[in-house]
């Protein structure tokens, strides 16, 4: 007898089934590609489908969603023109969240041999793609960790910081999956205690499954520091190297802040610099800086630098 999951899966395969049918006959739809649970993960009665649909280039038709229904089962549907489709998935870095949606997705069908080339290439994950995905995770657990420790410091607030905990424990989990070489996708936690349990064990598993004490808390802290730290240059070596170019003198935060946004789309990078500045690994200064083109005044703006020695 069936299981509920496999019960429903049918279901949803049947019901998929049909509407790709019907799609099949307009020949303005290049690709059918199934995303979500149904492409790769179990599926329940709340489920839904997710589909992307690669149509025609057209002036006139943009990428847009449409609720469509087979079964009493809703499926998602986006409709997104080839070039923009193209465009989306080639520019994008590797192993972030855009990625990681198709990297796993499922393609039904396609017309176009380009989006079959697309799809043969999305589970390779490149060095640099790599190094960036893990960067922006970093970054995210950086926050997260601040918070976490001002809950435990000064709030004196034990739930509160666990919660900060498990969001950092979130975010490390792409840290450790990425850096395996892996896809990154919203089971990243489950992932990551399988690769390192020794680190997400204290940071996941036991603060949902144990009664939340100081001393729990105190060990996962310990444990995010102790995996942070010694990987420090490894993933921010984008930052360090862009500092390395300035041979020495400080650069501007707000000048660090553009670069990263336009080279790595990141936002909030001086948040890694000043946890970097936290651990002895570059320096902290400032540089003078005029508010509005017509000031008089200069004031100070927070800077960083790197010393070789």
């Amino acid at each position: 007898m069936l299981g509920k999951s496999a019960v429903a899966r049918q279901r949803f395969e049947a019901a998929l089934d049909s509407l790709v049918e019907e799609i099949r006959e307009d020949n303005h739809i290049l690709a059918a590609i199934l995303c979500g649970s149904l492409s790769h993960d179990e599926v329940w009665d709340k489920s839904d489908i997710d589909l992307v649909l690669v149509c025609t280039d057209d002036k006139k038709t943009k990428t847009h969603d449409v609720a469509l229904v087979a079964d009493d089962i809703n499926i998602h549907t986006t409709i997104q023109p080839r070039a923009e489709f193209r465009q989306r998935l080639e520019s994008s870095v590797r192993n972030l969240f855009g990625h990681s949606v198709f990297a796993k997705a499922r393609l039904i069908y396609s017309r176009d041999p380009s989006i079959d080339a697309i799809f043969a290439e999305l589970g390779k994950v490149g060095a640099r793609d790599s190094q960036v995905q893990a960067m922006h995770a970093a970054q995210h657990a950086l926050g997260s960790l601040y918070k976490a420790r001002k809950w435990y410091e000064i709030k004196d607030d034990d739930a509160y910081t666990a919660l900060w905990i498990l969001t950092t424990a979130r975010a490390l989990a792409e840290v450790e999956v990425g850096l395996h070489g892996e896809i990154v996708d919203r089971e990243a936690l489950i992932d990551a205690l399988r690769l390192n349990p020794d680190v997400f064990k204290p940071i996941y598993t036991d603060l949902l499954e144990r009664q939340v004490t100081r001393q729990a808390l105190t060990v996962a802290l310990d444990a995010i520091d102790a995996y942070l730290e010694p990987r420090a240059e490894e993933l921010f070596a984008p930052v360090l190297d862009y500092l390395d170019e300035a041979g020495g003198d400080p650069r501007a935060a707000r000048d660090i802040a553009h670069y990263f946004q336009r080279n790595y789309d990141m936002e909030h990078i001086i948040i890694a610099c000043e946890w970097l500045s936290d651990i002895g690994v570059i320096e902290k200064a400032s540089t003078p800086v005029k508010l509005t083109t017509r000031s008089q005044v200069d004031v100070e703006e927070l800077a960083f630098f790197r010393v070789k020695w």
